[in-house]
């Protein structure tokens, strides 16, 4: 709670610092370019949603396609919303999906998968944008250190969370670890249900193996949702007055979302806002003008979804009626 307080009292101080040229921005601003901003929105959820519903077909959830995707984007919208390692999501697809007769271990397995080749194209990007950073700005020794250990650590990580998705060896260790310390803290024992959730992994990787048609399909859905994402926040921009070139704006983005997501703070706030924004200053961009966008594009990108994944999740929970029954 300290944490999260002193951010935005930091980022409120930034602000006015700033403030001169937030008016500016303001003042040459056209918000008709925030509608195709919308549209890339709209489009990137679409993507992330049904891609979510093709991994929970591999893994043989018989709901529809259409109630599969309304799951995956309420736990999607909500993710976003509420940094919390998934969790938050991923309880509210099992209670929209539990419905349908879908076990706990199946919701939990599909999440995770496709959160991990969710962040495939965004590890991949991540390289491009540490290395547009390093020959498109004068970085002190200390900076370019900072920013080269950072992208060592996204790497050690990603490569871990691989190992722990595709290898079952590792996956089966790290559940044991989880299952004894669960045993010490808690005095309970959930080995079986961790039995039941590698065996729900076991078979998501293999039909992903078998049906490399599919995989492809999922991936191509999931490069259309990053570059769509990007390009609401350049709509943001454009918005302000301010177009950028392609290089400094999924430059900005990759690392400003990176960050968010590794923080701990409610849908990376400050962080991943501080983090855009400084990116995008080191490349040029004005400061003032930078924090505006990434406010726009958070109102765009994860409020307005969030708000419309609450009609979504009231038609697909359970009403008191049928619960009575």
């Amino acid at each position: 709670m300290v944490i999260a307080v002193a951010v935005v009292v930091l980022g409120g101080l930034l602000i006015i610092a700033g403030w001169q040229e937030i008016l500016d921005a303001l003042a040459v601003s056209n918000w008709q370019r925030l509608v195709p901003a919308l549209l890339m929105t709209a489009i990137s959820y679409l993507c992330i949603s049904y891609s979510f519903a093709l991994v929970a077909r591999l893994l043989g959830v018989s709901m529809t396609h259409h109630q599969l995707a309304s799951a995956g984007f309420v736990g999607s919208a909500l993710n976003h919303m509420i940094q919390s390692g998934g969790v938050a999501g991923y309880s509210v697809r099992y209670a929209m999906m539990s419905r349908f007769g879908v076990s706990f271990n199946d919701v939990l397995a599909a999440s995770i998968l496709h959160f991990y080749v969710t962040s495939l194209a965004m590890q991949a990007m991540l390289p491009l944008g540490f290395v547009y950073l390093l020959f498109n700005t004068s970085l002190s020794r200390t900076a370019s250190t900072a920013i080269a250990a950072f992208a060592g650590i996204t790497l050690v990580l990603f490569a871990l969370a691989t190992a722990v998705v595709l290898a079952p060896a590792v996956r089966r260790a790290v559940l044991r670890v989880v299952a004894r310390i669960t045993h010490r803290l808690f005095k309970r024992d959930i080995l079986p249900a961790l039995r039941d959730f590698e065996d729900a992994m076991t078979r998501g990787t293999g039909a992903l193996r078998r049906r490399p048609g599919a995989l492809g399909t999922i991936m191509g859905l999931v490069v259309v949702d990053w570059i769509t994402s990007a390009l609401a926040l350049g709509f943001c921009f454009e918005a302000l007055g301010s177009p950028l070139p392609i290089g400094t704006l999924f430059t900005g983005f990759v690392i400003g979302v990176m960050a968010g997501v590794l923080s701990s703070l409610p849908a990376g706030i400050g962080v991943q806002d501080g983090s855009m924004a400084g990116v995008f200053a080191l490349l040029g961009v004005g400061f003032g003008t930078a924090v505006l966008a990434s406010i726009l594009f958070r109102l765009v990108f994860y409020v307005v979804p969030y708000v419309a994944s609450l009609a979504f999740y009231w038609r697909l929970t359970p009403k008191k009626s049928e619960l009575r029954s």
